[in-house]
């Protein structure tokens, strides 16, 4: 849909005043973007007919209207915005972004979408739907809406199958999927779908170009598994329940097996496969893995391991006793300096937990906190500070930000009303806030005043991209 020109313009302001603004830490609604861009420009529009040289008194100072015989002129077609935070979302069952300074956008009408990722340059965005039972896709929209295609069929994900057809699920669909960094190729692996309880994956990794629709199949089921690229993109972790190995992006140069364990036991109906992280020079992974048996007592250690690219195996660090089934995937810092993790205290039934925080070989390990049902959540990117939730009673119950060496900030004193947390950078974060029955998309930054809300419904699912 086309904008005039004064009304591209109050939006980008809005934007600008809108970060400025900041956000707090009760997280209370104080901007609707939609509304607050719609009521800027009708105001806006209102002191240019009258020709007034000041803007209303209820109109921020930054935004001035000139006199008719000042107007700036703007071409046809506006020069491209600079980049700007995008977040991609499914609400109420189709996939919508949301685009700093300009707002919010239904991509798909289709009412079958479950789940997105967005490209790193914010472009492209790649959505799962299921029209059919058992029957999933993978589609691709481009960010204004046009251009959708699809990517991975069910008859591709059919494809992927080796198994004999006694033996055959109910369907296939994507087990994993994601864009590689700095480019427009989505990978995915596949698993089975049961009209019953499971989950697993067939250990198979394809990729699919959303520009030229080219599709490659890297690893056949077995051969692949779980993949985690590095910082750069050039390299990928591949992870299956017993083993991680390390190979170029594009399957070459494959180090199989530099670290193997044993599988861990989740008294659940699906496989666990750890998490490493990498460096932010690619050189480099760290990951955690539990024990085999969660439940034995007393409990065995989860170790960490530090795994070079050069094919040679892991070496452990350190071993820490985090609690069970919390399982510490986000223990290790971004930079692979620190880890934090929650350690069980006293007896069983208290469920008393103490926030642990060392470094990665495990020196210097200190208790920063102790709390009922304390769980780390994740890092900050600054590997400084962190977020942790008490879920039990007393003063401590909520989420919080702490830092090393430091206090904690709260950012919700309830920990039911906030939950997928993803920070976008040291100080601004996105996450989910329940309200009234409804999931609210929103955008804060720490320690600011307001929040400013993206849109609300029945939304469960987002990715962004800056």
């Amino acid at each position: 849909m086309k904008k005039t020109s004064n009304v591209w313009f109050a939006v980008v302001i809005l934007a600008v005043a809108t970060l400025a603004c900041g956000a707090t830490s009760t997280l209370t609604p104080t901007l609707d973007v939609n509304e607050a861009a719609a009521t800027l420009v009708a105001a806006t529009l209102a002191a240019l007919t009258q020709n007034a040289p000041q803007q209303p008194s209820d109109t921020p100072n930054l935004l001035r209207a000139l006199p008719p015989e000042a107007s700036p002129t703007f071409a046809p077609t506006m020069p491209p915005l600079p980049p700007a935070l995008r977040v991609a979302y499914v609400k109420d069952n189709n996939a919508w972004i949301w685009t700093e300074g300009l707002g919010t956008l239904a991509l798909t009408a289709s009412g079958d979408v479950q789940d997105v990722r967005i490209s790193g340059d914010g472009l492209v965005v790649a959505y799962v739907r299921q029209s059919a039972p058992f029957s999933p896709e993978i589609w691709a929209v481009d960010n204004d809406g046009s251009n959708t295609r699809l990517l991975v069929s069910s008859a591709d994900f059919w494809a992927t199958y080796t198994g004999s057809p006694s033996d055959a699920p109910s369907g296939i669909g994507p087990y994993q999927f994601g864009w590689r960094p700095g480019t427009h190729i989505l990978y995915y692996n596949a698993e089975p779908l049961f009209e019953g309880p499971g989950l697993m994956g067939y250990d198979d990794l394809h990729t699919v170009n959303a520009d030229t629709l080219a599709k490659v199949t890297i690893f056949s089921s077995g051969d692949g598994g779980k993949f985690y690229f590095s910082t750069d993109g050039a390299q990928m972790a591949i992870v299956t329940p017993t083993s991680i190995s390390l190979a170029n992006a594009d399957g070459s140069n494959l180090r199989p097996d530099v670290l193997t364990f044993a599988s861990v036991i989740t008294y659940s109906e699906y496989l666990y496969y750890p998490s490493p992280v990498w460096a932010a020079d690619s050189n480099v992974l760290r990951v955690t893995i539990p024990p085999a048996d969660p439940m034995l007592t007393p409990l065995n250690p989860t170790g960490v391991w530090y795994i070079p690219t050069d094919g040679s195996p892991a070496v452990l660090s350190t071993n820490i006793l985090a609690i069970p089934f919390a399982w510490p995937d986000t223990a290790i810092s971004p930079d692979l300096a620190r880890i934090a993790y929650a350690q069980s205290i006293g007896l069983p039934a208290d469920n008393m937990r103490e926030l642990h925080l060392a470094n990665a070989d495990g020196s210097a390990d200190t208790v920063y906190m102790m709390g009922e049902s304390l769980e780390l959540i994740n890092w900050l990117p600054n590997s400084t500070q962190f977020v942790f939730v008490v879920r039990g009673s007393g003063a401590t119950r909520g989420i919080h930000v702490g830092t090393v060496g430091g206090g904690y900030i709260t950012l919700s004193a309830d920990p039911t009303k906030m939950r997928d947390i993803a920070w976008v950078d040291d100080t601004h974060f996105l996450y989910l806030w329940s309200n009234s029955g409804t999931w609210e998309l929103r955008y804060n930054i720490l320690s600011g005043v307001g929040s400013t809300l993206l849109d609300k419904g029945q939304i469960w699912g987002y990715d962004f991209s800056k």
